[in-house]
């Protein structure tokens, strides 16, 4: 109840602009069908910029090999650390991803916006998600049975990973949107997040068939102890550790050139800024020689 009384604070003291009386254009096919066409021809236009096209990938990669070992979690820490006993388990699998948000939010997220600042977004990046593959290997070691606290030392280093993504990625979004309006001098953010947050899901809903898989090539059954199948449980172990390491890798791959630094974004930002007050210019002097005309 007090989440849902939060959320309606928005509604009820934000003022919307009433379109009662505004002359949109009447809902029919041929409407739909043209909008269609637009957003496909948006959509192709976005992704003819390499670094949008890097950032969606390297987004993909990270945000969805995660994703795709999330699920993994209880079944790690049950079988991994309490043989198979969920009752024994007792805090430690909730404690996981609850420690792992309060220390994305309060630590991760401040020092990566920090290090975005001082050493600009791409190398903040880079070093943010060399940290999250060290968590990553850190939490292979550190998942022993019978001691489940030692896992809470690497979850500070692994949320580097996923703490990082948005906080950096969404702010060089917008630098490639500057970029986009400077070449066509169009200002698209709502097609640069449709297209962005268009692949997290398509990957969310991939990674959610991938879980399957990895249980599958590990042969795990639930059904069974640790011991009787102690190798399944160490596949699923690695791959819960691993997989979300290759695919970080594989992003800070893609981003290795990625060239829009901190210079070239100013730059950028400073020749739309021109082009806007030149343009003003020009359509100030356009009416005051047409009011010149008429008062002549």
């Amino acid at each position: 109840i007090p989440c849902a009384l939060c959320a309606i604070v928005p509604a009820i003291f934000i003022k919307s602009k009433s379109t009662l009386n505004e002359d949109y254009e009447p809902l029919n096919l041929a409407n739909v069908g043209n909008s269609l066409k637009k957003i496909y021809h948006s959509f192709l236009e976005a992704f003819k910029i390499k670094e949008f096209r890097k950032l969606c990938g390297a987004t993909f990669l990270i945000f969805n090999a995660f994703n795709s070992v999330a699920a993994l979690t209880f079944f790690v820490i049950v079988y991994k650390l309490f043989n198979g006993d969920a009752e024994a388990t007792g805090i430690w699998v909730s404690l996981f991803g609850c420690l792992g948000a309060l220390g994305t939010t309060f630590i991760v997220i401040p020092i990566v916006a920090r290090m975005s600042k001082k050493m600009g977004k791409k190398k903040a990046f880079m070093i943010s998600q060399s940290i999250s593959i060290v968590g990553y290997i850190m939490l292979y070691f550190l998942f022993v049975p019978g001691k489940p606290w030692m896992y809470i030392i690497a979850l500070p280093f692994f949320s580097f990973g996923i703490g990082s993504l948005f906080t950096i990625m969404m702010s060089m979004t917008a630098d490639v949107i500057d970029v986009d309006e400077l070449n066509s001098g169009l200002r698209r953010e709502g097609i640069f997040g449709a297209i962005y947050w268009w692949m997290v899901k398509v990957g969310f809903a991939i990674a959610g068939a991938l879980s399957g898989v990895i249980i599958a090539i590990v042969g795990f059954n639930p059904d069974l102890t640790t011991v009787e199948q102690q190798s399944a449980v160490d596949g699923l172990h690695a791959f819960f550790c691993f997989f979300p390491a290759l695919g970080t890798l594989a992003a800070m791959w893609i981003m290795r050139d990625y060239s829009i630094d901190e210079s070239r974004a100013n730059e950028t930002r400073k020749q739309i800024k021109a082009r806007k007050a030149t343009i003003k210019n020009i359509s100030y002097q356009q009416l005051q020689g047409k009011l010149s005309n008429l008062t002549g």
